[in-house]
């Protein structure tokens, strides 16, 4: 029988190379999934590779790829759990319908899924059909994008699921975006018998405390369209573990941008005892008000959570107030300032009625810097 007429299909085989971030299609994201915990772990390392491969332009029309998945990137003790999900892998569908224009797309991605050992390494072996390639590899000019040791760590598929539509929206910088409830709960691949209140707590609430714990970002929704009593639509606000530590902050700098400088020396005294200051230190830090607005603003963003990694904060504090070479002062400053019970300064005027001709103060608030949340 005469091939001309047929259509010839090229394999590339691809070598395992994992890299920090996955670039998928926003179809793809939004599509149903029907994968477990640990099949999606595999779809995400096949997707890390293919994605890669289509931004170096290495994905051809009419082109099988295969491509591999080490048993150790998805544990390292329970191979069994590995071997099982590779073999429902392949029975598991992707579904695409759009239910306005009734159309509709059903596929199972993954129809050859094999065992083998490659350079002494034990791996799973996955080929995607030509026709198939398409819907994981064609990116556009939208695409989803997130950090695939994040993806790995979710333990539970409504968090996996959500850390990608959540990350679709964010790559964009929309932090704010609307679902319809039944349109999610298909994304989502939830059970038909789960009412709304089934959904949110078995899907979007575990989704929540994941991202929450795993991811640094804080998910929260609110109701934005009703028919009757029943909520039909949500709209969902993404904010990172920065941009809250940074609400926390300016919402405690306007705090004590009300209170008088008496109250706030009072505050900084009860604050001070989070660290190993000498006596001098905090002495001169209650009778300089640069120093005070410094060490509040400091203090508020160590305690927020703004600053990370500071493995001394009492030390860290010190260099930020600038007096870490300051000992020769100790015995000057400790018989210049008065005691802690007594009032350090003149009784009365609030933080807003300071000098504001010292340029450190010009916006007449102890705390003067401001955070942008984005």
């Amino acid at each position: 029988m005469s091939t001309d007429n047929q259509d010839v299909y090229s394999v590339r085989r691809s070598t395992f190379s994992k890299y920090p971030t996955n670039y998928q299609s926003n179809l793809f994201t939004e599509s149903r999934q029907e994968f477990t915990e640990m099949e999606k772990k595999i779809v995400t390392l096949v997707v890390n590779q293919i994605g890669h491969m289509a931004l170096k332009n290495e994905i051809e029309p009419k082109m099988n790829v295969v491509l591999q998945v080490p048993f150790l990137e998805l544990s390292r003790a329970r191979y069994d759990q590995v071997a099982t999900a590779a073999e429902s892998l392949s029975k598991k569908r992707l579904s695409f319908r759009n239910d306005k224009s009734g159309d509709f797309t059903f596929m199972t991605p993954f129809p050859l899924v094999q065992s083998a050992v490659v350079n002494g390494i034990k791996v799973i072996e996955i080929t995607l059909l030509a026709n198939v390639v398409p819907y994981f590899a064609e990116l556009g000019q939208r695409y989803t994008k997130y950090d695939i040791n994040v993806m790995l760590s979710l333990s539970s598929t409504y968090a996996q699921r959500m850390f990608e539509i959540v990350s679709m929206f964010y790559h964009r910088n929309q932090y704010q975006f609307k679902y319809e409830v039944d349109e999610l709960r298909v994304i989502l691949n939830c059970p038909e018998t789960y009412r709304y209140n089934d959904f949110c707590l078995y899907a979007l609430n575990v989704a929540q405390r994941e991202l929450t714990n795993k991811a640094g970002l804080d998910i929260t929704w609110l109701p934005s369209k009703k028919v009757g009593k029943k909520v039909v639509e949500l709209e969902f606000t993404i904010k990172t573990a920065k941009e809250l530590a940074i609400d926390a902050i300016e919402k405690e700098r306007q705090q004590i941008n009300k209170m008088s400088i008496n109250e706030a020396v009072s505050t900084a005294w009860q604050l001070m005892k989070r660290y190993k200051l000498k006596d001098w230190q905090k002495d001169l830090i209650a009778s300089d008000p640069e120093l005070l607005a410094t060490f509040l603003r400091v203090d508020s963003e160590l305690g927020n959570g703004l600053r990370t990694n500071i493995k001394n904060p009492t030390a860290y504090l010190i260099k930020s107030l600038g007096i870490d070479q300051m000992k020769a002062l100790a015995k000057k400053v400790k018989q210049a300032t008065p005691s802690p019970t007594s009032s350090l300064l003149t009784p009365g005027p609030s933080i807003q009625e300071r000098d504001t001709n010292k340029k450190s103060h010009d916006t007449n608030c102890l705390f003067w810097e401001e955070y942008s949340t984005k």
